[in-house]
Order: structure tokens, then sequence, then C-alpha cells
């Protein structure tokens, strides 16, 4: 935690506190304990890390988490809230009798909690310390991310196995097992499988044909031959919440001759992304490289049409987090994890 202790010096702060449930990635992060109501994270200049949780959770506390765990009750806050009268207000005065006069928070805490506090306490908010701390993974941390990145390429080669299988009706159309395949039943396939292997997925993607050129389209309705059919894939692992993301793009039939070139390029842009990835260069370089290498072979990019969007993000706790791969991107470092998945968009063509 050694970027929190250098924030607090920074900042002349008594302690780092966060109030969120695990839903919130960096409490996740910070605390190694799963709750779906709001409990406190402490990390005091001394370095010295707790967790503040409701008599009801100190035993799952204790055993899940690496920090000292300190209950409400030892912490005062029944008397506070027989003094204040309101829960928030007790919350805050709990917090700056356990933790001092000065207190750095994240930029993510409820205003208005964030407001409570202010009332008992000198307050600074905290951009982007736990998050640029995320984004350097530990090797346990990458070996959770490829557990869930191999579960996923399982689960979308199902997709894959069932577009392969279909049979192809009279107007053109994708039948599986005798019924319609549609981006829905494709979804329900990997959905299920995902289910079965501790992975929980949602907005995953299925789109064909015209669908294809709107990045992020989820697609509906029924597939079709000779078009391309784009999966965007990201579940996250209940147990680890690591999540992983992948692109591929098939067809049953060949498509276009357009699609398949733009396929080949984007390939060949992917592979020239990931040869240029190492610490100490820039998010923005490859960023750039892969965008110059798509103008070169005569794909412009305007509006809607082109390489629209950035060409990757880091990914752990968060589908999207630091570092970005990206015109904005910073310099790379060990530990980083990001997608490379470059892509062209053209409305009338595909993507």
């Amino acid at each position: 935690m050694a970027g929190i202790l250098e924030a607090l010096e920074e900042n002349q702060c008594d302690a780092y506190v966060a109030y969120d449930s695990s839903d919130n990635e960096d409490m996740r992060y910070l605390s190694g304990f799963l709750a779906t109501d709001p409990y406190i994270y402490v990390c005091r200049k001394d370095g010295g890390k707790f967790l503040i949780v409701s008599s009801m959770e100190e035993l799952r506390a204790r055993r899940e988490s690496p920090c000292s765990i300190v209950t409400r009750t030892a912490a005062g806050f029944a008397e506070l809230l027989q003094e204040t009268g309101d829960a928030e207000s007790a919350t805050a005065r709990m917090i700056q009798n356990f933790c001092g006069n000065r207190l750095l928070v994240p930029y993510s805490m409820p205003v208005g909690f964030a407001r409570a506090l202010e009332k008992t306490a000198e307050v600074s908010v905290d951009r982007d310390t736990v998050l640029s701390m995320r984004a350097k993974k530990t090797a346990d941390e990458i070996e959770k991310i490829r557990a869930v990145q191999k579960k996923n390429e399982a689960g979308v080669a199902l997709a894959v196995d069932a577009v392969r299988k279909a049979e192809v009706d009279e107007n053109g159309g994708l039948l599986f097992e005798d019924s319609p395949l549609t981006s829905e039943r494709l979804r329900a396939i990997m959905h299920e499988a995902f289910f079965r292997m501790g992975l929980d997925d949602k907005d995953t993607i299925a789109s064909c044909g015209a669908d294809t050129a709107l990045p992020h389209a989820k697609g509906e309705g029924q597939l079709f031959a000779n078009q391309p059919i784009v999966l965007d894939v990201f579940p996250r692992d209940i147990e680890t919440g690591y999540f992983a993301d992948m692109t591929r793009t098939i067809s049953k039939g060949k498509p276009s001759d357009e699609i398949c070139r733009m396929y080949e390029v984007v390939h060949e842009a992917k592979e020239l992304a990931v040869s240029l990835i190492r610490a100490g260069v820039s998010g923005a370089d490859v960023h750039n490289a892969a965008a110059d290498y798509f103008a070169e072979k005569g794909y412009v990019t305007a509006g809607t049409s082109g390489f629209i969007h950035s060409l990757g993000h880091g990914v752990g706790l968060a589908i999207h987090e630091n570092p970005s791969l990206s015109v904005r991107g910073g310099i790379l470092e060990e530990g980083n994890v990001v997608t490379v998945e470059p892509g062209l968009y053209y409305p009338g063509i595909g993507g």
C-alpha cells in the first residue's frame, strides 16, 4: 500500500478512508472482503489498515480480509448515534475519532457522505492513487485473469461451434438444431457455459451483418450466412472478481471481399500493436501505430466510420481500467494487463 502512504504524506493527511460496498472495485481490492452493504476501509499514515464493519460481519471479515477488523460498536457508533440522532453524522464522527482530523478520501465517495465527513474533519480528495495501484498486477492477479480467459475461450468456442454446425435456410438464415440461430441464442449458449464455470457475464455482444458496424451493438434476431458475426465477450469470475475480455469475428461461409480485406488488415494491426507493447512504451504510441497502419492501408477514419475507438484498455477487477491504449495513454509498466482490440467499422459494409 505504498501508493496510499505516499498520497497521505503528499496531502498531509492522517488516514485514507473509503466507505462503500465491495461492488466498488477499489474497496474489493483494498479490503479483500465481500459485502453488499457499505463498510469502512482505513489506512492510517503509520501503515495500519483496518475495516470497520457491523458486528454481524466481524467473524467473516476476520476470515477474509488481511486488514485488522474493528466493529462499529467498538468504534463507538452506538453512543454517537444516540448523541447525534443521525446515522450518517454518527458514522462521520466515528471515522474522525478513529482516524484523525485530516482525511484523504477517494474520488468515488458519495457526495452526501463526503459532506457529512467535512463537518467533522478536513477532507482532501484523491483521484487515482488506487486506480494506479490496481493497474500494476501481481503474479497472483495475472494468474486469476489468465484463468478467466481460459474459461472465456472455452465458452466462445461453443458459440463458434454452433455457427460452424448451423445449416442455412432458403433465406440465408442460420439454423441450429432445427431452429433459428439468433444473437440471443448464441449469447445463451455462452451464458449457460459460463454459469457452469463460475463466471458471470452481461452485455455480451453477438452481432451480425449491418449491426457489426456499430461498436457495442448487442445484436438481435437471426444470424445469417456470408455475413460477419462479431463476438465481444467479457465475463467475470464470481469468486475472484477478475474479468477477461476477448473479441472474435467469424462467419458461416465467405463474407464479402471488403469484409475479408478488413479482417486481414485488422489482424495485421493487432499483430503490429502486440509487437510494440513493453514496459516504457506509451499507450498512445501503440494506439497511434495501429491508427497509422489503418490509414496506410487506405482505411480512413471520419465521424462514425473507420477506427473509431481506442486500441485497448486495462482489465482486472473492472472490465475497463488503467492503463489505456489510446491517444491519452501513458507509459506502460511491468505488471500492466491490457486488451488489444483494433477494429474497423463502416456503415453499409460492416465491422
